[in-house]
């Protein structure tokens, strides 16, 4: 599961991608759906928390999302 999260960081995977490569290496294994259910559980166990000290106004943050779905299709 530690390896689907660390994969997942990089641009332009994504969870089904990652199940394909999967079921490659395992024909009987999970279906999308259980793979998914099972990566949601493990997710939960993990403490996703992040915490930054700073002083107001002294930092600008960006959230970024990634590409656009017109970049995608180029």
């Amino acid at each position: 599961m530690e390896y689907i999260r660390k994969e997942l960081t990089r641009k332009g995977v994504t969870l089904r991608l990652l199940w394909l490569e999967y079921r490659q290496a395992n024909p009987d294994g999970y279906h999308y759906s259980q793979f998914c259910f099972r990566y949601q559980q493990w997710r939960g166990t993990q403490e996703l928390s992040f915490h930054q000290n700073h002083k107001a106004g002294e930092k600008l943050f960006v959230d970024y999302a990634g590409q656009t779905i017109r970049s995608r299709i180029r």
